[in-house]
C-alpha cells in the first residue's frame, strides 16, 4: 500500500494511539494500522476504527493508568 500523502510505502505495523475525548487522553496500545516509513501517516481498517469508537463510547475501566505530564507554550500573564 502506498501513503495518500507522499506515496511512499506503508509497513503494517503496532501501534500506540492517543484519543483526546474533551479534557481526557485515552491511550491504546497495540493498536494495528499501516505506517508510512516516510511521513507517518497512519491508515486503520473500518474494524480497527470501530474498536476505537467503542472504547471511547463505553469508557471501560483501563487496565492500567499513566500519569502524563502537561507542558503549555501560552506566555503567562505578567
Amino acid at each position: 500500500m502506498r501513503c495518500r500523502m507522499c506515496h511512499s510505502d506503508m509497513e503494517q505495523k503496532s501501534i500506540t494511539v492517543d484519543l483526546r475525548i474533551g479534557d481526557k487522553l485515552l491511550v491504546v496500545e497495540g493498536v494495528p494500522a499501516k505506517v508510512c516509513d516516510h511521513c507517518g501517516e497512519k491508515v486503520f481498517t473500518p474494524a480497527i476504527t470501530r474498536k476505537l469508537q467503542n472504547l471511547v463510547k463505553r469508557r471501560r475501566k483501563a487496565p492500567r493508568t499513566v500519569r502524563v505530564p502537561v507542558f503549555s507554550l501560552k506566555q503567562s500573564a505578567a
